[in-house]
């Protein structure tokens, strides 16, 4: 990897550490996160650039279950995966990509994303083999740079993750991250809610979720907290339905958000993760993009499908 890339990730992991050398507050945290948000994503619903041979939402959420999956089988974390989803839609959404170069895009996407979240970085071949891909290291490498072009060098992006930890940090709840951990994957690869909520509207909803599942008054701290992000309650509890019928539909044996503090270990052993996640394959309606860029170019990908990890 280059001298700029290496910089970049250095500085950016130093930057986090020192943050939690500084003793910054959780509610500094979530605010520094919602400036970024705001900035960074002044425009939804998202849409993908069309045009012939590009890629829809379909397609999107393919990659999004093939780097969740990815990341569960190299042992990565959620954060990993989280922010791997943040930096694969932040170049979908602004940029033309053509469907031959989307998982190209995603394993790049991964890549940075481990890079930034691990302490220990890895060899390019090393990876790749690891998750099975017939990408070339050096392609792999002028991936990355094409993607960190598109995000200005800025790969460290607001995420579904560090939402969910900064607002239960707020709750002094952050014993339940790992039972809520469990369920972002599904969040992660459906673009109904990922192309119509902000990352901190659809962590709030979560979170709103899993607290009302463990306490009957869980309408005043989610309000509490609601006003202090500055999200009206009415979009909150849009994004809840729509959250809950997800969960019900592909996690739970009955609408029940009590039934998210249930230990799925069995559950999760019996899922493969040779094979993608499920998610909703229903076609998203998109709207062309007003200023879609040029095209991302790469060297065409040895596997144009994604490669089960």
């Amino acid at each position: 990897m280059n001298e700029d890339f290496d910089g970049l990730t250095s500085g950016s992991s130093a930057a986090a550490g020192k943050l939690m050398q500084d003793g910054i507050s959780s509610t500094q945290l979530l605010q520094m996160l919602l400036q970024r948000e705001k900035l960074l994503y002044q425009n939804y619903p998202l849409s993908l650039a069309s045009g012939e041979g590009m890629i829809g939402w379909r397609e999107r959420n393919r990659e999004c279950a093939w780097m969740c999956a990815a990341a569960k089988r190299i042992g990565l974390e959620m954060d990993a995966a989280s922010l791997a989803v943040s930096i694969f839609d932040r170049v979908v959404t602004s940029v033309k990509i053509p469907g031959k170069y989307v998982n190209c895009v995603a394993v790049g996407s991964l890549s940075i994303a481990k890079k930034l979240c691990e302490d220990h970085e890895e060899d390019a071949p090393v990876f790749l083999g690891r998750l099975r891909l017939e990408y070339s290291a050096q392609e792999l490498k002028r991936m990355e740079i094409k993607i960190l072009e598109v995000l200005r060098w800025d790969a460290h992006l607001p995420n579904l993750n560090r939402f969910v930890e900064c607002l239960l940090s707020e709750l002094d709840a952050a014993f339940l991250l790992p039972s809520i951990k469990k369920h972002l994957d599904f969040l992660l690869c459906d673009s109904t809610l990922t192309s119509n909520f902000r990352w901190s509207v659809l962590a709030l909803s979560t979170v709103s979720l899993l607290v009302e599942a463990t306490n009957k008054h869980w309408q005043y701290p989610i309000n509490a907290l609601a006003r202090l992000c500055k999200i009206p309650m009415s979009e909150v509890n849009r994004c809840r339905v729509k959250v809950s019928n997800l969960w019900s539909r592909h996690v739970l044996p009955m609408p029940s958000t009590f039934h998210l503090l249930a230990d799925l270990d069995d559950q999760d052993s019996d899922m493969d993760v040779d094979y993608p996640l499920a998610y909703d394959s229903s076609p998203h309606p998109q709207a062309p993009s007003a200023e879609a860029s040029e095209y991302i170019t790469s060297p065409a990908p040895r596997a144009l499908q994604p490669t089960p990890c």
